[in-house]
């Protein structure tokens, strides 16, 4: 059984393995069934770390690094240290790398992995982009934060926008369309409901990217929780997916 949806717009470019998790083909009981990969929703410690040891085997990813999440705008860049691999994780909403073997990874429920890779130096990025994260502009800040590390031109990235929930189902106060589309665009929203993924394309094409480097998934978790957990259809009580990101080793 296949454990996770390869990016194959990244794969293809042979520098980079990346992939989020699905929900199947795990042990973790109902209503993390089954293949939840995160430790902090309630979930068997002995079944995250189980799951974990299912997918790296079979993604090949034996270095992972990784934050706590808390909706922020906040970048760690793991290559100085500050790598994530220990039991109190710090805080943040993306990691970035240049690091041959290291693996990123964010856990998401609904909100958008935004993969990164710098095709040149090369260097990747990942980052967690709920309402808060993208209306804080954390791709843009991820891209910042490659180009004070790694001297990264956004320019010369490829980006993806992994499974999330989409407008289809992303019912928001219309306080929020408002700031939204304010910020970012009216094309962000249509009645009540607010596309995420409108508003990081059109943050980014602002900085310069070319909207065909931009590549956006079309799975909606919400829709999809026969393949993916959804914080929102289910009701807060489910797992998370594992979105990932590793250069690959030279030939």
């Amino acid at each position: 059984m296949k454990l996770y949806h390869a990016i194959e717009e990244l794969q293809a470019t042979g520098i980079v393995t990346a992939g989020i998790s699905q929900r199947k083909g795990g042990v973790s009981r109902p209503p993390y069934t089954s293949l939840n990969l995160a430790e902090h929703v309630g979930d068997a410690a002995n079944a995250v770390t189980a799951n974990r040891e299912i997918l790296f085997q079979q993604a090949d990813l034996k270095n992972l690094h990784y934050c706590r999440q808390i909706h922020s705008a906040s970048v760690i860049d793991v290559d100085n240290g500050t790598g994530v691999t220990s039991e109190k994780p710090p805080e943040a909403d993306a990691l970035v790398s240049a690091h041959r073997g290291i693996a990123l990874g964010i856990f998401t429920a609904d909100c958008v992995p935004i993969f990164i890779l710098d095709l040149s130096t090369p260097a990747i990025g990942i980052a967690h982009a709920g309402w808060r994260g993208t209306f804080a502009r954390i791709a843009v800040n991820t891209l910042a934060q490659m180009k004070a590390s790694f001297g990264t031109v956004a320019t010369n990235c490829q980006i993806h926008l992994g499974p999330s929930i989409q407008k289809c189902c992303y019912t928001v106060s219309t306080e929020l369309l408002d700031q939204f589309a304010e910020r970012f665009g009216s094309t962000v929203h249509d009645g009540t409901n607010l596309s995420l993924q409108d508003a990081n394309v059109n943050q980014l094409v602002e900085i310069g990217l070319s909207v065909t480097s931009i590549s956006v998934s079309p799975f909606c978790t919400a829709c999809r929780t026969d393949l993916f957990y959804s914080h929102r259809a289910e009701d807060g009580q489910t797992g998370r997916m594992l979105s990932f990101i590793q250069l690959n080793a030279e030939n």
